[in-house]
């Protein structure tokens, strides 16, 4: 058996320095944190606890179509706008792309029974038709993120007269898939047990389960590697610290409408569904999706497989149909250094080429 040296002396020194560096930096993190969003806003509109958000443009607009965008109702948006030099929406208003964002905010106790069809008719088609106002434009560029790309697609198919082109980021399409670990969770769960005793389902619930879906690499490994990179490098600081914020800022879910989402696309399947399924008093069919479909997904994300956001291609087939994988994880493909450079003019030149009417002095 081959013997290992530990010098204790040496760990304990290194352990004391680390401890006496982070020690230091603790009462100074607030300089690190950014207010949400820090991209400059206006509340377009409100209702309950939405709000949705118009970002001011950077430069000249190239696009007259209006990107809204539509994230998951697990989590909040500002991932995307996390801080001045981490801004997925920064980066696109730079390529001259109108932006507007739902913030769906934290449920109150009565929004306990709000469905999924009260989302989809009712809260997501009240924020496409006040951006089609303020724009100026007949339809939006809808793009869904995750939980919201499902939304987004169901929303395209009861109002494609509404859509021009449809973007899906990291979005489970097939939860059939291999190596699905929420999928095969969200199996075993008693919904209706579940909505009784809570009503809406506690965002912190819910964070300590995404946690356990990876807890090494989100527990211990993390905190490691954060003690040895943190100490000396503002950027790194900043960031990591703003992530952390984020992960903790989970809303709670509306009971109602988390029960249906689960039913009908973890347990059913419906996207992948030939025969369709039923919602909003309509029935959906899949492939009768008719917006232009740019699909981007990360070739290492751990929560949702890249194979199942890669099915969005089997309900495209022989329709205009663009599928990016980005060498990165979920959270990568929203905020990482390659994503953040890679992403806006790939979606700015995407739109552009199915833009019906060019803006003068567009390039």
């Amino acid at each position: 058996m081959t013997r290992i040296n530990v010098d204790s002396d040496h760990i304990r020194q290194q352990a004391d320095a680390r401890h006496q560096r982070l020690t230091q930096q603790l009462p100074h993190a607030d300089k690190y944190l950014t207010p949400h969003l820090p991209t400059p806003h206006t509340t377009l509109l409100r209702s309950g606890s939405l709000q949705l958000l118009k970002f001011e443009p950077v430069t000249s607009p190239q696009l007259h179509t209006p990107v809204l965008i539509c994230y998951a109702l697990v989590n909040r948006p500002w991932i995307l706008d996390l801080s001045p030099q981490r801004s997925l929406i920064h980066r696109l208003l730079q390529q001259g792309i109108p932006v507007y964002l739902i913030d769906w905010g934290y449920p109150e106790r009565c929004d306990r029974h709000l469905t999924l069809d009260d989302y989809l008719t009712d809260l997501l088609d009240r924020c496409t038709d006040s951006v089609r106002l303020d724009a100026g434009s007949n339809k939006v560029n809808l793009m869904g993120v995750c939980q919201g790309g499902v939304l987004s697609l169901c929303y395209s198919l009861l109002y494609p007269h509404k859509v021009r082109n449809l973007i899906t980021l990291v979005t489970p399409a097939d939860t059939a898939v291999d190596n699905f670990t929420l999928s095969q969770l969200t199996r075993t769960i008693d919904l209706d047990l579940t909505s009784r005793t809570y009503g809406n389902i506690p965002g912190s619930l819910l964070n300590e389960i995404f946690t356990l879906l990876q807890p090494m690499r989100l527990g211990l490994e993390k905190r490691i590697v954060a003690s040895r990179q943190l100490c000396d490098n503002d950027n790194q600081v900043q960031h990591f610290l703003r992530m952390e914020q984020w992960l903790q800022d989970c809303p709670d879910l509306a009971g109602a409408a988390l029960q249906d989402f689960i039913q009908l696309f973890f347990r059913d399947n419906a996207l992948m569904s030939e025969a369709g399924f039923e919602l909003a008093d309509s029935l959906l069919k899949p492939h009768d999706l008719s917006p232009p479909l740019l699909n981007i997904y990360g070739s290492r994300d751990q929560l949702v497989p890249p194979a199942a956001s890669a099915a969005l291609g089997k309900l495209a087939q022989g329709k205009d149909y663009t599928e990016v994988a980005l060498d990165a994880g979920h959270i990568g493909v929203l905020n990482g250094g390659k994503a953040l450079t890679t992403l806006p003019p790939l979606i700015y030149n995407w739109l552009q080429e199915r833009e019906p009417h060019r803006i003068s002095g567009s390039p």
